[in-house]
């Protein structure tokens, strides 16, 4: 009985997450430091618009890009634009939250420098410490 009304207290205490970004994120399967990662990775590259298409054929949430994943078997134009396909898709190339790299981001959250600037991934670094859960 103690014990139910301490649980009780607890789910009380800690309101759920109205933020669609990190509920999406949070339905794919991403926890923990992964679930802020990836909300940063999406806030830079969509700033959350799971609808986003770039100049340079980049798509949804993650901003996938067709000329270097057209092949993949996941690579669908309209369903890249579903913020859960996007996310899913997103779930599975990191690995299940544990790889950023083509992102430019090692699993540890550092910057690898391999195409993306200081600059970029300082905006990165803004938004993962600005998740709002």
């Amino acid at each position: 009985m103690i014990a139910e009304a301490a649980l009780t207290a607890v789910v009380q205490l800690a309101p759920a997450c109205t933020d669609p970004v990190v509920n999406v994120l949070h339905s794919a399967g991403f926890r923990g430091r992964a679930l802020r990662y990836a909300y940063g990775i999406v806030m830079r590259e969509s700033k959350g618009n799971a609808r986003a298409i770039s100049s340079t054929s980049d798509y949804g949430l993650f901003q996938f890009n067709r000329a270097a994943h057209k092949r993949a078997d996941w690579w669908h134009s309209t369903r890249l634009l579903d913020p859960a396909y996007n996310a899913a898709v997103a779930w599975r190339i990191s690995q299940g939250g544990r790889t950023w790299y083509p992102w430019d981001i090692a699993g540890n959250g550092q910057h690898l420098g391999r195409y993306s600037s200081r600059a970029t991934y300082r905006v990165w670094v803004q938004y993962v410490r600005e998740y709002p859960c």
